[in-house]
């Protein structure tokens, strides 16, 4: 049978009406054809009571694959609904690093006793993976990898990639190690069935490796392999032992959760927060920065207030006060999206703060323009009062611009000075365009306040 787009889709459909009714024998059967990520985001959608049936239908094997890739806290939850016996049964179909990750989130009286049900040798890769920092290279690397000795021969190195087990990472490479383990080079499967089976891989092998040690960021390591379109990644430690790889697929979870990470700070939240984490826990992450938020909005506070008088005498102003602030926000909150993702995938660097600068100067002042007449001809119709549309047009204007400035730009600022740009931008964006919105318009209220009563 042709796997194609519409027979998927078919499985899919069927694992998760099946989840629905109940069917777990049935939904068990679909899930077989559907991918285990798939697989996972379906079981996300299904009834929370079916999940634990369908997994324990399904056999710890497949089970395992699945589990793997539902998020990290939603599967240690699911561990606790388990016996002993059944979530190690589930666990040991996943690899190492996914088991550190999980560990990690159940208290040491429930992850214990798991891990002592595994084989001491599967443990102790565990282990290995489970001392590194959490978000390093060696916390997230696979410890199955596939490396020969740099006196092989490449007879033999075709013969051990043939005989390797399925759980080893062969991507497009093999890995060559000298003395101690140390990395030595890497030769790709092509160059390997062009070389002479006579040859010694060291003769033939690539000299220059591109690695992560252990201890390097995991989303930079990840970074790596994107940029430089590679298949695997070698982890060695501090004395350039190989210990690991990273493959790919892990490169690009990573990614995405850098990319999710950068746009859940951008709005001064906490990216240790999940849908799953407790409320009073969440209250904790989210509290601190929105009384931080308060303080800032003090600023804007105190430009209204200096212009009380000219309030007082023309209340309409207060009308278009929210539209010239929020506009402001809106376009910045665009341009910083840009520039934070354009960081996150690696395209822009900190030394390209001048062309992001250009850039959005011409676009603000094409916008500005734009919303600024559109406001302008608005508020003039709202109110009767040219003069009123002419200063609230020219305070939007202004206000567009500085924003699509601020938010394009002040991440490289931030960024150069070694912060999270992500994290410290929302707040500090938001801030200088209330704070210019309000001046730029009230102050030209005041130059104009004759005019201004006297359409009134």
């Amino acid at each position: 049978m042709l796997l194609v787009t519409s027979t998927l889709e078919q499985y899919a459909h069927e694992m998760a009406q099946h989840l629905e009714q109940s069917g777990y024998r049935e939904a068990a059967r679909a899930a077989r054809k559907v991918s285990s990520r798939r697989a996972a985001a379906i079981l996300m959608e299904a009834p929370r009571h079916a999940v634990v049936p369908f997994l324990q239908t399904l056999g710890w094997d497949r089970a395992g694959q699945i589990a793997a890739h539902l998020p990290r806290d939603y599967a240690a939850k699911l561990l606790t609904e388990l016996s002993v016996d059944d979530a190690s049964s589930l666990i040991a179909a996943m690899s190492p690093e996914v088991i550190a990750a999980l560990m990690e989130r159940l208290p040491p009286d429930q992850a214990q006793p798991l891990l002592d049900e595994l084989d001491q040798g599967f443990r102790a890769e565990i282990e290995t993976v489970a001392r590194y920092p959490a978000d390093s290279a060696g916390a997230v690397m696979s410890p199955y990898f596939l490396s020969v000795d740099e006196g092989a021969t490449v007879g033999e190195t075709t013969e051990a990639v043939r005989e390797a087990p399925s759980d080893t990472e062969r991507g497009a490479y093999v890995f060559v190690v000298g003395s101690g383990g140390r990395l030595a080079g890497v030769i790709s499967l092509r160059e390997l069935l062009m070389a002479a089976n006579d040859s010694v891989i060291r003769d033939v092998m690539a000299r220059d490796v591109l690695a992560a040690r252990v201890t390097d960021e995991a989303q930079d390591a990840a970074q790596r392999i994107r940029t430089r379109r590679l298949k695997l990644l070698p982890v060695v430690d501090e004395q350039d032992v190989l210990v690991g790889v990273m493959t790919m697929n892990q490169a690009m979870d990573l990614v995405t959760e850098r990319i999710a990470d950068e746009f859940t700070a951008v709005n001064a939240a906490s990216v240790d927060e999940t849908f799953f984490t407790p409320p009073r826990e969440a209250i904790r992450k989210r509290l601190p920065w929105m009384a931080a938020n308060i303080f800032l909005n003090l600023g804007a506070v105190a430009v209204i207030s200096s212009f009380e008088a000219t309030l007082v005498q023309v209340a309409i102003l207060a009308a278009f006060l929210p539209m010239i602030t929020d506009m402001g926000g809106n376009v910045g909150i665009q341009a910083l999206s840009v520039s934070i993702r354009s960081m996150a995938l690696g395209e822009v660097r900190v030394r390209d703060f001048w062309i992001a600068l250009r850039k959005e100067v011409a676009i603000g002042i094409f916008n500005g323009i734009a919303l600024g007449a559109l406001f302008t001809v608005l508020a003039w119709f709202m109110e009767g009062n040219m003069i009123l549309g002419l200063v609230a047009g020219t305070a939007l204007a202004v206000n567009v611009l500085l924003a699509g400035v601020v938010g394009g730009t002040i991440p490289f600022l931030i960024k150069r000075l070694g912060k999270d740009p992500a994290m410290m931008t929302g707040p500090i964006l938001t801030t200088i365009t209330d704070i210019t919105g309000v001046s730029v318009y009230l102050g030209l209220a005041t130059v104009f306040l004759a005019g201004l009563m006297g359409g009134v």
